[in-house]
């Protein structure tokens, strides 16, 4: 008994001992994250299917993640149509002529109306009548501008040296969806303003009552063609006072800023799959 007893009394001691003197000790841990400039759109693919001529999709969102550990701001998005559409479609029944990216319409978190990512409209190159063009100075180009089931009628006027995207040109458009009358194609100059280019002149349409109200018109020098978007801030195509940003203000990284999506597809295009195209995002 003596023995065990001496046993049990070492073994608290050697316990008492162990807690008596327990010890800690720190080390200071430093991250440093490099500064990268990144954004990823998601999902990577966006595909509407048979959609009827004259009317729109079903609307999908396209998520713009900061990725990166670097404040982004001055987001504009664009696609590709003027790659993708590079000749004129107009009398061919080959849908692959016609960019999918000038059907796509897009807003952002902040302004609830839908505009075009990037649209070409084509000289129509045929007398069309009843149509007045006493507001155009020197008519050389018209056409349609086609939103689902309406269609607006539209005129350009060459300016100096005959060009549309010198001084003096001039661009119209009716405020009426056409329906043959000369009320629906006498197009109108109001409220609209020319910035000269290069290549094309950058009309900005502020005329509430236009259907193009609030996009830019850019028209080709030869005055062949007219694009048509709002958020495309590339180089020239920001000289139109309306062309904006999807977003100015910083994107923080991890934050999102979502878009909303959808397809106008216009009455009279061959069916079949439309020629492919890109939606770029772009962020400084």
């Amino acid at each position: 008994m003596k023995f065990k007893s001496i046993v049990w009394f070492s073994l608290v001691l050697l316990a008492f001992s162990s807690a008596a003197f327990a010890a800690s000790d720190t080390v200071t841990v430093d991250v440093s994250v490099a500064s990268v400039a990144q954004i990823s759109v998601i999902p990577d693919i966006l595909s509407w299917s048979n959609i009827n001529p004259g009317s729109a999709g079903t609307v999908q969102s396209l998520n713009i993640k900061n990725t990166g550990s670097v404040n982004l701001t001055n987001i504009y998005a664009y696609v590709d149509t003027l790659e993708d559409e590079a000749t004129r479609p107009y009398g061919f029944d080959d849908p692959s002529k016609y960019a999918a990216g000038g059907v796509i319409v897009f807003k952002n978190e902040t302004y609830d109306k839908f505009f075009f990512a990037g649209r070409l409209e084509w000289n129509w190159t045929e007398d069309v009548g009843n149509d007045d063009l006493s507001a155009i100075t020197s008519p050389v180009a018209w056409g349609f501008f086609k939103n689902t089931s309406y269609e607006y009628y539209w005129a350009l006027g060459n300016g100096t040296g005959g060009y549309c995207n010198n001084t003096g040109a001039e661009f119209a458009i009716s405020d009426y969806p056409d329906n043959g009358t000369v009320t629906t194609r006498t197009p109108s100059d109001a409220g609209i303003t020319l910035q000269t280019g290069v290549d094309w002149g950058y009309f900005s349409i502020n005329r509430a009552t236009s259907p193009l109200y609030g996009s830019c018109v850019a028209a080709y020098y030869d005055c062949s063609k007219i694009y048509i978007y709002k958020y495309d801030k590339r180089s020239g195509f920001a000289s139109c006072a309306n062309s904006a940003y999807i977003q100015a203000p910083n994107l923080v990284p991890g934050e999102t800023h979502t878009l909303t999506l959808n397809v106008y597809i216009p009455l009279g295009i061959p069916a079949g799959n439309l020629n492919t195209s890109t939606f770029t995002v772009y962020a400084s």
